[in-house]
């Protein structure tokens, strides 16, 4: 209300990266530290996104979540995530022993599984294309191809370095890019996604302290090659180093996925590159060879040759390989006018 908004898009279409590459899926908000951003925001969001998808006719659903434990020693961490879902505010959990959950879904295998009746899926692209819609209306102008390759911030402002995206496509690494545009804008909101922190990086006179290191984990997903769901819920084993498991994931479709494992990527990419989120999304198919056992540990009927390659995406995080998971991070910079949304390349 009251400003003139541009919003700054490399790609020639909305929505090329994270957000079109997930599970997307409504998440209950169990799984954050009580009191972290995390937590408040996916508990908050998640019933703002259920009224916003049934107020725009948005294809979702409320599929309900079993998160399992397949040995012994994991029955306490279902417990301790019961506790900690509690404290977040997600009170509609369920701990169910292996029997009623095996009777919910008789393929599945469990001694001891955790419901949330709260968790869903999303069909991302139209929830995109409704926000798109929104943005729209309000008058917001969106500007494809074009992409931010540096900055200014100081006392007299924010300066912006905006070229053609395809004027990125045949730069040699090391030789600079000239902006073709300079944009002055009095208020920058950084959801650059993947490219979020090398963006702000190039930003002179942004306090670079301030700035966290990037860690890039790609995660793979195959699809089950048989026609019939084998399951009516969301299937999740346990969270693992830099995710939550190799879980079970059904899209409005139907299709039956498995995924996101956790590949950690090197970083190396020039910022060009990155601006121009050429990542690799590629799916070795032989990585669907460490799928199998995993998956048996809850669903032991998959048989072999069923898992075909989906797709990938990659999760930006602030947090690397042994480190404890961090928090979102939401800065607001000098003069109240640079604000750096970490959270929009932590999903």
């Amino acid at each position: 209300a009251g400003r003139d908004v541009v919003m700054v898009e490399a790609a020639s279409s909305f929505g090329t990266g994270t957000s079109s590459r997930n599970s997307e899926v409504i998440h209950a908000g169990i799984y954050y530290p009580p009191r972290s951003l995390k937590a408040n925001l996916c508990v908050r969001g998640r019933e703002m996104l259920y009224k916003y998808c049934t107020e725009r006719a948005i294809p979702h659903k409320r599929l309900g979540k079993l998160i399992v434990a397949t040995g012994v020693a994991e029955t306490a961490k279902l417990d301790m995530l019961l506790k900690s879902a509690k404290d977040n505010g997600v009170d509609d959990l369920q701990m169910m022993e292996g029997s009623q959950a095996m009777e919910m879904e008789p393929e599945l295998r469990c001694l001891k599984a955790l419901l949330s009746p709260s968790t869903g899926i999303v069909d991302s692209h139209s929830f995109m294309l409704s926000l798109l819609a929104d943005a729209e209306n309000l008058g917001a102008t969106i500007s494809y191809n074009t992409a931010v390759i540096s900055g200014r911030v100081g006392d007299e402002g924010i300066e912006l370095h905006i070229s053609e995206s395809k004027e990125l496509e045949n730069h040699s690494i090391g030789s600079p890019v000239l902006p073709q545009i300079v944009l002055l804008p009095k208020l920058l909101i950084n959801a650059a996604g993947l490219s979020a922190i090398p963006l702000a990086k190039r930003l002179d006179g942004l306090a670079q302290a301030f700035v966290p290191p990037a860690y890039y984990a790609r995660g793979c997903y195959f699809t089950l090659s048989q026609t019939k769901s084998p399951f009516s819920h969301l299937i999740y084993p346990l969270p693992e180093d830099g995710g939550i498991g190799v879980h079970v994931t059904l899209d409005l479709n139907g299709l039956v996925k498995f995924g996101p494992d956790v590949e950690w990527l090197d970083g190396k990419m020039d910022d060009m590159s990155c601006f121009l989120n050429r990542f690799d999304y590629s799916v070795n198919p032989t990585r669907c060879s460490g799928f199998y056992s995993v998956i048996r540990k809850y669903f032991p009927n998959l048989k072999d040759c069923s898992l075909e390659p989906g797709y990938s995406g990659i999760r930006p995080k602030l947090s690397g390989p042994g480190q404890r998971p961090s928090d979102f991070v939401i800065q607001r910079g000098r003069m109240s006018t640079v604000f750096l949304g970490w959270l929009t390349c932590l999903v």
